[in-house]
């Protein structure tokens, strides 16, 4: 890639520009009276980029939510021409922008160049569309410098998709003194350009954003902006040139959206942002959308909105901006979430997700959040949950069903850890390496209570026949069974820390020994409780990728049989096998004299998750 280049008149034209460009300071921002809106064609013809003069004023619209009729309804504000950056992935316009909140009424900064503005559309005096503004120059200082995507550009995405545009745009010393000389504020020109980022918002209350950006990192995610945006889905809110479009990976109980402004509309075809969102091809919904204002803050400035009814699908998202069309809308997994407090009223939110690739995490999202309205708090408690994910595979053709009930008891922060295992198994399923999986419902169960009553085990007792006693063990060590004979362990369990309200208790088990047993084998105990350190970072739980050694240390005579599976249903099968946090698991490996490697796993179930490891190596007579 070559470097940038600033394309200005020769310095004789700069130096009598000099006093008598317009900057964010002056009569630019009083130019056209207030809410005085000029009419602009939908689909424009293009204003060529090698047609602008410095100086040359230009009008755009917008919807900032100052206009006298509602948050739907464009709104002008001007600009003047400063040069143009060449770049290989794309020239950008560089523009002066006033009014609209980027500017006051004196023509003092405002907002500057907010997000959510990206897409604006910006017009010559003729009517011709000269593009759409896309980047800013202000760093974390708010400016009134933006870089604007050609027409050309915007019009070639409704035939192809190009490539993805820069993020940002770096200015050289000389492109600085250049921009400054042609009425630019040096302030305002901050590092260099970066790209306006849409808003991207999911409407949760701005108390929920720490655990939503918890969950959102566990399912792999970036984490949108909690309360920049709601949602009023009841509403058509039509898409026009400088009005609101969203685009939305969820929408119902649960929206999750970016949200711009349309650039052009060409009968059903839209344009809009002037750059890239995401620059991926997933399917999303395209949706009309509301402003309710604009959040000052500093060089970040953004919209507050909300989503209306959706009324089309995503088509791209490619160098020059993001293109929709009107009409049929994308299938959806539909997400169905019913929470209560133990004993009380249940509550049930559905939405859909026309983006596969946001499914396990809005499904853990919406885990996460209606189990704090359940309890009316983010704290600390107990929750049972079920889940089930249905889908079909795309190889065969044949329906494929995971379910799991799961209990988790935490100190604080339970509705966080509510969500983790659907979203971990969602993943696992659309990640199988047999054939990819449409997931088409997915349905919650929460049963929650105040109390934190995790357990673990304290103590291991065996029954000993001849003494007709129980006897205790150590922690770790040796038994001595008689093969073919079964034996009784039982599991004392107490809480599990000073803060939980368990009451203790005692598991019994016979655990059946084989006649066909020989030499030694292990025998493992464990709670089914996680570790802390599961959390640190998003990971599949798949169970056959646990590693199989025996003991460690040492050179382990046995191998255990893979249990690999083979289709995509077996893939949901083992996920829906998986041990609960509420489970004793005993675990007995030995070889059999016909059988080879043996494993025999037992579960018991207790109150509320359990906690602890013991291990003991066996051995047969």
């Amino acid at each position: 890639m070559r470097h940038p280049r600033l394309v200005l008149p020769a310095l004789g034209a700069c130096l009598a520009l000099a006093a008598a460009t317009l900057t964010a300071g002056s009569a630019l921002a009083s130019s056209a009276p207030a809410h005085a809106v000029p009419t602009f064609a939908q689909c424009p013809a293009t204003f060529p980029a090698d047609g602008l003069a410095v100086g040359q004023k230009v009008t755009g619209l917008t919807t900032a939510g100052e206009s006298r009729g509602s948050g739907t309804t464009p709104e002008s504000f001007t600009g003047s021409y400063l040069g143009t950056l060449e770049d290989d992935t794309g020239d950008l316009l560089v523009f002066d922008l006033a009014g609209s909140r980027v500017t006051k009424a004196d023509g003092s900064i405002d907002a500057g160049v907010w997000s959510g503005m990206s897409g604006s559309p910006v017009y010559a005096e003729d009517g011709r569309l000269v593009g759409a503004v896309a980047y800013t120059f202000g760093g974390e200082a708010p400016s009134t410098i933006a870089g604007v995507t050609p027409a050309a550009d915007l019009y070639a995405l409704l035939d192809s998709t190009t490539r993805r545009g820069p993020d940002a745009v770096a200015l050289t010393s000389s492109q600085r003194r250049a921009l400054v000389r042609a009425g630019a504020s040096t302030t305002a020109l901050g590092t260099g350009a970066r790209r306006i980022a849409p808003v991207a918002a999911i409407n949760l209350p701005a108390r929920f954003a720490d655990g939503y950006a918890t969950i959102a990192r566990r399912a792999g995610s970036t984490p949108r902006t909690v309360a920049a945006g709601g949602a009023t889905l009841s509403r058509d809110v039509p898409l026009v040139a400088g009005g609101n479009v969203a685009f939305a990976d969820a929408y119902g109980s649960l929206s999750s959206f970016t949200l711009g402004t349309v650039a052009a509309r060409c009968g059903q075809r839209v344009v809009a942002y002037g750059h890239p969102d995401n620059f991926d091809d997933a399917t999303r919904t395209m949706h009309g959308a509301t402003t309710i204002a604009i959040q000052e803050d500093g060089g970040f400035s953004f919209k507050l909105g909300n989503l209306a009814a959706p009324l089309g699908r995503q088509t791209g998202d490619s160098l020059a901006g993001v293109t929709g069309r009107l009409g049929t809308l994308p299938a959806s997994t539909r997400i169905s979430s019913t929470a209560r407090r133990a004993g009380g009223q249940a509550s049930t939110y559905t939405s859909l997700v026309p983006n596969p690739f946001a499914v396990a995490e809005l499904s853990a999202t919406h885990a996460f959040r209606d189990a704090v309205l359940a309890q009316g708090k983010i704290g600390g408690g107990e929750s049972l949950v079920t889940y089930t994910v249905k889908g079909k595979a795309r190889v065969g053709g044949k329906a494929v069903e995971l379910k799991r009930t799961q209990r988790y008891s935490e100190r604080s922060y339970l509705a966080e850890m509510v969500g983790t295992d659907v979203a971990s198994d969602i993943y696992a399923l659309q990640d199988n390496e047999f054939s990819e999986v449409t997931v088409g419902d997915v349905t919650l169960d929460d049963t929650l209570g105040d109390d934190y009553k995790a357990l673990a085990i304290d103590s291991i007792d065996r029954y000993y026949d001849s003494r007709r006693a129980w006897g205790r063990l150590a922690p770790t060590g040796t038994l001595t069974v008689v093969k073919g004979t079964p034996f009784k362990l039982r599991f004392n369990l107490v809480p599990a820390d000073r803060w939980s309200k368990a009451k203790k208790t005692s598991l019994v088990m016979e655990i059946r020994t084989s006649g066909l047993a020989q030499g030694r084998g292990r025998l493992t105990i464990d709670g089914g409780a996680y570790d802390e350190d599961d959390f640190e970072e998003f990971e599949d739980l798949i169970p056959w990728e646990e590693d199989d050694d025996f003991f460690d240390g040492e050179d382990d005579p046995l191998t255990l049989p893979e249990k690999e599976p083979r289709t995509a249903q077996e893939v949901a099968a083992l996920l829906s096998k998986q041990p609960r946090q509420d489970d004793v698991l005993v675990s007995q490996d030995f070889f059999s004299s016909r059988d080879g490697v043996v494993n025999s796993d037992r579960r018991l179930r207790a109150a509320s998750i359990v906690s602890g490891s013991f291990e003991y190596t066996m051995i047969y007579r």
